[in-house]
């Protein structure tokens, strides 16, 4: 698999571009000391002020950004930029994901003739000047941002991150027959194409059914690999309520998810739990889909329960954005008069906290009452107070809601079943609902 989506960096190419007068005068437009004003010594100012520029850069740029190599380049007082000048943007232009202007004075003609020339994003830091130039774009279609200073700029580079890595993301849908509908949640997104077609999400669609028996098929090593897993997983959990035998079983269906997931170049998941539940293979394998989803979320690809397209959407984005896994899960009433609900599923992930940050503690515990299909367990009471963010896609794919709340408690951990809950807070439980 290539470079998963959440690992992407948003390319910005810095540049500066200096305004050379012809000659030592003042106008309605430049005033100064008659030495001050000379090309020499504008030409001294824009090379001390573009080293200012990049260093600046270097120290205050987010970890979202890949920085190219920025362009210092000058432009004369008939208000021309020469073909000579943008050619100094090559060779890696064309990989620029935004051009960032520098404030350096009058720097708007120069951002329009670079976004008119390459068709990319333009911004700039500042005031009046980033103003006009984003005013200017948008209004002929073209993108353009005007960025407060740098915390807004790399608040934007986080969104366009997300951008990126959505237009990167390719589902391996396991499907049960032609159903684009899953039995279980039919508001589901159920056109793949539009979904392309707006955010660029490819998708390859293969059966369940035969995702599923390819776990009889694993090699020695890939079996050798989910004994190795399996032990680690059992030797840092807090506690185990199932045997070793059976979270192998999960771990195997983990592993050949990920086979499958490699093979179609894809790099998130969805598969239908009702419609595999009747066929009765899980159950002559001892194994469930929940931890695979887990485990898939806390490498960071995006993968969701019950083929449920909107909430994988809506876990691919919030974990662009985070750097953390997502958990998933449905959301019931708790106490109205408290504002309180329940999101309670069987897929939470060790990473939630941060993809490079430790372990959660966790257990391991079986999602049936037979004592198969494992399931990791986390106590949301651990996080009391700490700020959530909901989100779910629409049907439609073009919408999505999005509510903050903070934790308030835990519930099922110590039973079987999706009955593992993180309870939260909410501003209005009726108006989210």
């Amino acid at each position: 698999m290539e470079a998963k989506p959440i690992d992407m960096k948003v390319n910005v190419k810095p540049v500066f571009a200096q305004l050379i007068h012809s000659g030592s005068y003042e106008g309605p437009c430049r005033v100064g000391r008659e030495e001050d004003l000379t090309p020499k010594a504008e030409r001294e100012r824009g090379r001390t002020q573009f080293n200012a520029f990049t260093k600046d850069l270097g120290e205050n740029l987010g970890p979202d950004a890949r920085l190219l190599g920025p362009v210092y380049m000058e432009w004369g007082d008939d208000f021309v930029l020469s073909q000579a000048e943008l050619a100094k943007l090559e060779p890696d232009v064309r990989d620029a994901d935004l051009i960032l202007m520098a404030p350096s004075g009058l720097t708007q003609y120069p951002a329009i003739t670079i976004a008119h020339r390459y068709a990319k994003p333009v911004g700039r830091v500042g005031w009046v000047g980033s103003v006009d130039i984003a005013a200017y774009l948008r209004s002929r279609g073209l993108e353009g941002y005007a960025f407060l200073d740098y915390e807004d700029l790399n608040n934007t580079l986080s969104l366009l991150k997300a951008r990126k890595a959505f237009r990167k993301t390719r589902v391996l849908v396991a499907a049960e027959g032609n159903a684009r509908v899953p039995t279980g949640v039919v508001s589901s997104i159920w056109d793949l194409e539009a979904l392309k077609r707006r955010y660029g999400v490819d998708y390859t669609c293969v059966s369940a059914m035969d995702l599923i028996r390819g776990m009889d098929g694993l090699s020695e090593t890939e079996r050798k690999q989910a004994e190795e897993l399996t032990d680690r997983l059992i030797e840092h959990a807090e506690a185990v309520h199932m045997s070793r035998g059976d979270v192998l079983q999960s771990v195997i269906f983990y592993l050949t998810a990920r086979k499958a997931l490699d093979k179609y170049e894809c790099n998130a998941f969805v598969i239908p739990c009702f419609e595999m539940c009747a066929k009765r293979v899980l159950e002559k394998r001892r194994a469930t889909f929940c931890l695979t989803h887990s485990l898939l979320k806390d490498e960071g690809i995006p993968s969701a329960c019950e083929a449920d397209t909107n909430v994988l959407m809506a876990i691919a984005l919030l974990m662009y954005l985070s750097g953390k896994s997502a958990y998933m899960g449905n959301s019931y009433l708790v106490d109205r008069g408290e504002n309180l609900l329940a999101v309670h599923h069987d897929v939470p992930g060790l990473k939630m906290k941060g993809l490079d940050e430790p372990d959660v503690p966790y257990e391991l515990r079986s999602f049936t009452v037979g004592g198969w299909g494992a399931t990791i367990r986390y106590d949301f009471s651990r996080d009391i107070g700490a700020p959530v963010t909901l989100a779910r896609f629409d049907p439609t794919g073009t919408k999505v809601l999005v509510g903050k709340g903070e934790i308030a408690g835990s519930g099922g951990v110590d039973q079987v079943g999706s009955l593992l809950a993180a309870h939260v807070k909410v501003r209005d439980i009726v108006d989210l609902f």
